[in-house]
């Protein structure tokens, strides 16, 4: 479990390594330059805070030296919050050591770069936002255009199915009246038999009586 912990620890340092070596190119860049390397930093930022989460989970599930662990991590996440602010102020062109030695006589301007920051990041959330959103409605319509194709489609094989369901009822009309024909004929031909049964029995019967009769 340790072992894991540390493995997490090189990896973070790898991520804010990464992460100081943007901010100082955000410091030193304009322009879309600059906002490529503000999203590569935004996603380290991402991917240290899931990674230290991971670790505060490991920590938790430690029987030993649980409480040194801990402290690591809740320094880490100090670090992370200082490397977000030093983001920030790469983002308003802040020099740090600049400010530190102008001290007070810098924090108007600072105010009022970070204001327009703030606002700069609440329109890109909303541009982003409907951009999702026009992304998820053309998904949906996309989705909408398969149902009704789907739907047209069954409604076809359905008709088709209704068409050959009547076909196949017509044919079997056919041929019940056809087989009611032919057992009507079969009735008919079994009373006839049946018929001429009975007249040959009655003309054997008589027959034999005259027979009889005569012999006597």
């Amino acid at each position: 479990m340790a072992s894991l912990i540390e493995t997490y620890e090189q990896q973070y340092a790898t991520l804010t390594a990464e992460i100081t070596h943007n901010i100082n190119n955000i410091s030193s860049t304009r322009g879309a330059e600059k906002q490529k390397y503000v999203r590569q930093v935004e996603k380290l930022f991402d991917e240290a805070k899931e990674l230290l989460e991971q670790m505060d989970l490991e920590v938790k599930d430690l029987t030993t030296d649980r409480q040194k662990y801990r402290t690591r991590v809740k320094s880490y996440q100090v670090e992370l919050t200082k490397l977000e602010t030093d983001v920030r102020r790469a983002k308003l062109g802040i020099d740090s050591s600049r400010d530190e030695l102008l001290g007070d006589d810098t924090h108007d301007s600072e105010d009022q770069r970070r204001r327009l920051l703030d606002n700069t990041e609440m329109l890109d959330r909303a541009t982003r936002r409907i951009e999702h959103g026009y992304k998820v409605t053309l998904e949906t319509e996309q989705i909408g255009a398969q149902v009704i194709e789907d739907l047209s489609n069954q409604r076809e094989s359905i008709q088709r199915s209704r068409s050959r369901l009547g076909e196949m009822n017509a044919n079997l009309g056919k041929s019940s009246r056809l087989l009611s024909g032919m057992m009507k004929r079969i009735i008919q031909n079994r009373i006839l038999l049946l018929g001429i049964g009975l007249i040959l029995l009655i003309v054997i019967v008589v027959a034999i009586y005259f027979m009889v009769r005569d012999n006597s």
